[in-house]
């Protein structure tokens, strides 16, 4: 996977160049493989983002920038450690039920790992699609401290 911290802020570059402004970051998060067995760490955030782009558009450019960072799919099915991983989590607080995309992410509110770095940027902030705010998600978590944190404040900007 190799340096997670300089790949997130490469994709972060690349979204920004093919037309995907990222205004915000929440923290970096340190966890544990979601989904499949693995020894590797992952660093998960999420990025408050905006774009001329319609919600297909955005998932063709974060796959692009998936790809041309060295991202392989090995499997056919389930999920594998990978270099990167960028998935469009809330779209304008809207529902969209596409056979190559769902908003809001299917597992949105099963991640504590989304649900620590949306709060931080969202707090809150009610969203219609979701029937709740990320405040209520959080407190659904008995563990508050977990996932860990290895990198307060923003990457844009810094």
């Amino acid at each position: 996977m190799g340096d997670r911290m300089a790949n997130i802020r490469q994709a972060i570059t690349e979204l920004t160049l093919i037309g995907i402004d990222i205004r915000r970051t929440a923290s970096l998060y340190e966890t544990k493989a979601w989904g499949f067995e693995s020894d590797d760490l992952f660093l998960n955030t999420v990025f408050e983002c905006v774009s001329s782009k319609n919600s297909t558009d955005c998932l063709k450019a974060t796959q692009f920038v998936e790809k041309k960072m060295g991202r392989k799919k090995t499997r056919t099915e389930g999920y594998e450690s990978r270099i990167i991983d960028l998935d469009i989590l809330l779209f304008k607080d809207q529902q969209i039920q596409l056979p190559e995309l769902t908003i809001p992410h299917p597992y949105i509110t099963e991640r504590q790992f989304v649900i620590a770095p949306m709060h931080e940027l969202c707090g809150s902030f009610y969203f219609h699609s979701l029937g709740t705010n990320f405040d209520q998600l959080k407190s659904k978590f008995k563990n508050a401290d977990f996932p860990f944190v290895v990198h307060n404040g923003p990457l844009v900007n810094e």
